[in-house]
């Protein structure tokens, strides 16, 4: 039977509902347009899921109140049961449509998933952003944590809890955790800079107090979320965090925060109010987004760096003593220099062209990037490819890596 036939029968069957509940004609005709919409769905995709309960909720505030179940059992063939569902994941779980439906949860899981609670909720978000996927068991897995049932049975430290299923654990931990915190201090600098915006004066000295600190924590939290950690090519026992990917929106909130970070490296008085406007609260407020694809703001201040930084090299935190000194090492201590002295023109808006020779000991596999990790994962090395990579160049730069004081 098609839905066209289905239609005509249950327009039939509900007549008695119409006859026991008068409405307007125009009442009538917005749920009968709504009622096609619900008896056409039939294979959902999570979008249509949240559009099917925005359209019970619809249909119950142009119903008389407690009869929007009856009618949908009568008109459109639905379960009291089913009803009920959909508008709760309307409901429930509305704040976080854009991120459910960028990872494709299933009707049935998001059905189960709106019985939680936020923080469940942000919980298995986490879940499925780490495993690509959210299924209902997993839910019941997180629903069976609940407060009653965790007193009732021995606490157990999820950082004690071994092999692949304890580390997933505590990633979703810090995914749920660290982006909260993360978004929060980013809305703490804005909120600051919004306040100080409409004021005719700009005092930038209170300003840059007020959110210094605060953007360079930011800085640091986007780097432990967002980064990944390579040797460094040419002394491989020098590990670091990867750069973002140069010319790239995330690569721009990056610069910016460390920017924000010292008043040093804020523009003077008479460009201020410019630099606030057109890049620091447009940047932030595309960092922060719910959107599934904000647009970025064009801002041609904040183009990203044109050489990329593979060793973040922080002003209070000295190179290491054992990667400097060494008459062999003089290539990658120049690299250091380098690139130090390219944060710090970006830092003041100019740039710092400088190319440095590739060692011939760095592999054309080398670890990627995040935006090369996601566009073409199956580059990415594994981690025993990893390790004989290190080896092997620890094997070659054997001499070269002699500490200074080794042959004194």
């Amino acid at each position: 039977m098609d839905n066209t036939t289905d239609a005509f029968t249950l327009t039939s069957t509900a007549a008695t509902f119409y006859e026991t509940y008068p409405l307007a004609e125009e009442t009538k005709s917005q749920l009968e347009e709504t009622a096609r919409f619900l008896i056409s769905v039939s294979r959902r995709s999570t979008e249509e899921t949240f559009k099917l309960g925005e359209h019970l909720e619809r249909a119950a505030g142009l119903l008389p109140e407690g009869t929007l179940e009856k009618w949908a059992v009568e008109r459109c063939g639905y379960t009291a049961r089913h009803v009920r569902t959909q508008r709760a994941v309307f409901r429930n779980l509305a704040r976080y449509k854009d991120i459910l439906v960028e990872l494709a949860v299933g009707p049935t899981v998001l059905g189960k998933l709106s019985a939680a609670e936020p923080e469940q909720i942000e919980q298995a978000i986490g879940f499925a952003a780490q495993n690509g996927k959210l299924r209902v068991q997993d839910i019941a897995a997180i629903l069976a944590g609940s407060k009653s049932e965790a007193e009732a049975r021995p606490q157990v430290d999820p950082y004690d809890v071994g092999g692949l299923d304890g580390l997933k654990a505590i990633i979703a931990i810090k995914v749920r955790d660290g982006i909260k915190s993360f978004v929060g201090h980013i809305e703490e600098i804005r909120a600051h800079v919004c306040e100080a915006l409409p004021k005719k004066n700009i005092v930038k000295k209170a300003l840059a107090e007020k959110t210094h600190l605060t953007a360079r924590l930011a800085h640091k939290e986007l780097e432990s979320l967002a980064q990944f950690v390579e040797p460094f090519p040419n002394a491989a026992y020098v590990i670091s965090t990867a750069a973002l990917p140069g010319k790239t929106g995330w690569a721009a909130v990056s610069k910016l925060l460390y920017k924000m970070g010292s008043e040093t490296t804020w523009p003077d008085k008479g460009e201020l109010r410019a630099w606030l406007e057109a890049e620091v609260v447009p940047i932030l407020e595309w960092a922060t987004s719910k959107s599934s694809a904000p647009a970025w703001p064009g801002v041609e201040t904040s183009e990203a760096p044109s050489a990329s930084v593979a060793v973040a090299v922080d002003a209070d935190e000295p190179v290491p003593a054992d990667a400097s000194g060494s008459p062999d090492l003089v290539v990658a201590d120049t690299r250091l220099m380098k690139e130090s002295l390219t944060s710090i023109a970006a830092a003041f808006g100019a740039t710092a062209t400088i190319e440095t020779p590739k060692s011939k000991r760095t592999s054309d596999a080398d670890i990627p990037s995040v935006a090369e990790a996601l566009a073409k994962p199956g580059k990415r090395l594994t981690r025993p490819e990893i390790i004989d990579r290190i080896k092997s160049e620890s094997r070659i730069g054997t001499k070269s890596a002699t500490p200074p004081n080794a042959a004194a």
